[in-house]
């Protein structure tokens, strides 16, 4: 390579920085929004059509919602995800809430972010799933109030983590099953502004659909103050057996 190639490349790798795809680590030829290189883009496990039309999980085409749905309730009016929760992307969101790349939250805000304005949903307020104060303090920050930021900017709606609180310090839902996490949640979420919401399209905000034992718990305290629909937005959901 000539020596006037080399600073050719070297004045456009500082125009336009190159940076590494935030899957596979492949350098990428130019700064992609979702920073994901295009075999990885092409392999990433969006939820297929047909999808439950209350808690958007993959679903046979024979049916119209899915059997969590169909024998358990829900509080809020339509859940959204982008993604099934699969190895890539819980080691995406593990990276992202436990390994200091804070800078994910622009990739994975982009692909909730196109979500958001294919659902046609209107929404007056966003409001991300609240983390207890402690468990913020050990963290470092909230996942879902980072990504609400983001949702914010690119959509020009409102977004505040000052309405809703986690009043109390509950136990990881890691491990527990439905109803157990129902039961860790109970009176676990505090709305400070009910006029905040009273009569809003409320979109809450967190980062993987599970049960729906977090978001149906936010719905819940929400409904009370007065919300008038409730819609969920999440990275990815599990795909229950």
């Amino acid at each position: 390579m000539s020596q006037l190639q080399l600073l050719v490349d070297g004045v456009l790798d500082f125009l336009y920085p190159r940076i590494d795809c935030v899957c596979c680590g492949k350098r990428l030829e130019k700064r992609a929004v979702h920073g994901i290189c295009k075999h990885c883009y092409d392999n990433m496990p969006f939820i297929p059509e047909p999808k439950c039309t209350i808690c958007s999980r993959p679903i046979s085409p024979e049916t119209q919602i899915c059997m969590e749905c169909k024998y358990h309730s829900h509080s809020y009016d339509q859940a959204l995800a982008v993604f099934e929760y699969s190895i890539v992307i819980r080691e995406l969101i593990h990276r992202y809430k436990y390994g200091g790349e804070y800078s994910l939250s622009r990739t994975l805000g982009f692909f909730l972010s196109e979500q958001l304005k294919e659902s046609g949903w209107k929404v007056d307020l966003m409001i991300p799933v609240p983390l207890h104060k402690n468990r913020q303090k050990s963290r470092g920050f909230n996942q879902s109030a980072l990504l609400g930021d983001y949702l914010s900017q690119r959509n020009r709606i409102t977004c505040r983590d000052d309405v809703l609180i986690r009043s109390m310090d509950t136990l990881s839902q890691t491990g527990l099953d439905r109803d157990k996490r129902a039961e860790n949640l109970k009176d676990a979420f505090m709305v400070l502004a009910p006029q905040a919401v009273k009569d809003k399209n409320i979109l809450i905000i967190d980062d993987v659909h599970t049960t729906g034992a977090t978001v149906d718990s936010c719905s819940r305290v929400l409904r009370s103050a007065g919300a008038k629909k409730i819609y969920v937005l999440t990275i990815a959901t599990v795909v229950l057996d």
